[in-house]
């Protein structure tokens, strides 16, 4: 099992040791969970960014997605009676499709490229949905393959697809329960669709498997208390706050 290199941390995150990186990285994965917990999203939001910076996206991407998978299985059973099975389908047919596509991405293109590509369709999309419009009935299943393909390359390429599947459930009709409901679901299940690829793709090494042992039990204690914030919070806020969350991703990919 290789060991992880400190003084490369220390570098890459311009700290003066790597005590301070590995701080940043335990903020990070605190801030991660609650948000996750609370909104059923936003964690590679938080995370990647840290994570990559630290140990490469190479090693970033696979141990948030799996950690982000196991740690969740409680929130997922909870949901998984209630969510629109239809759409979570689809979405989650597709991601599988084009996941591998972003795997292939992860390794050869940079990131700089697709995560600028990413900001402007979620400006665009934010602006949108600022706006008050939203999808009038359910939406077409080409519309929900988009969005699940769209999804999967991201999660593969740079481990975040959630501005692109939180963008399609916030323009649909569901209230904020059904929306996290929904949500939740999608990302349980394509999760177990991301650890089939990264296995086979032989990224799961026993540095990444290492990370999840430190990190999990730190991500799950997080995602408890943000889950229990969750039902203290309104409609307006829960959208509110998803919405400015995903703007913030759109303002920092600019610049990262």
């Amino acid at each position: 099992m290789p060991a992880l290199d400190l003084a490369a941390v220390a570098e890459n995150l311009g700290a003066v040791a790597g005590t301070w990186a590995w701080a940043a990285v335990v903020a990070a994965v605190v801030l991660a969970g609650v948000v996750r917990g609370f909104a059923g999203f936003g964690a590679a939001m938080i995370m990647m960014p840290v994570l990559a910076a630290v140990l490469g996206p190479v090693v970033a991407v696979p141990t948030l997605a799996v950690m982000d998978s196991l740690m969740t299985l409680p929130l997922v059973a909870r949901n998984v009676r209630h969510c629109d099975w239809r759409s979570v389908g689809l979405l989650t047919a597709a991601t599988a499709a084009a996941m591998p596509l972003g795997v292939w991405a992860l390794v050869v293109i940079d990131p700089v490229y697709i995560r600028w590509a990413l900001s402007g369709f979620i400006a665009a999309a934010v602006a949108v949905m600022a706006s008050g419009w939203r999808f009038r009935g359910r939406a077409s299943a080409g519309v929900t393959l988009a969005a699940g393909g769209t999804g999967g390359f991201l999660s593969g390429a740079i481990g975040m697809a959630g501005p692109v599947i939180v963008t399609f459930w916030l323009a649909g009709q569901s209230d904020a329960a059904a929306a996290r409901r929904n949500i939740i679901v999608y990302f349980g299940v394509s999760g177990v669709v991301s650890l089939a690829i990264f296995l086979t793709g032989g990224l799961m090494t026993g540095q990444v498997w290492l990370l999840i042992a430190i990190l999990a039990p730190i991500y799950g204690l997080s995602l408890w208390l943000g889950a229990r914030l969750f039902g203290r919070a309104s409609e307006q806020a829960f959208r509110r706050f998803a919405l400015g969350l995903i703007a913030l991703v759109a303002a920092s990919s600019l610049v990262i």
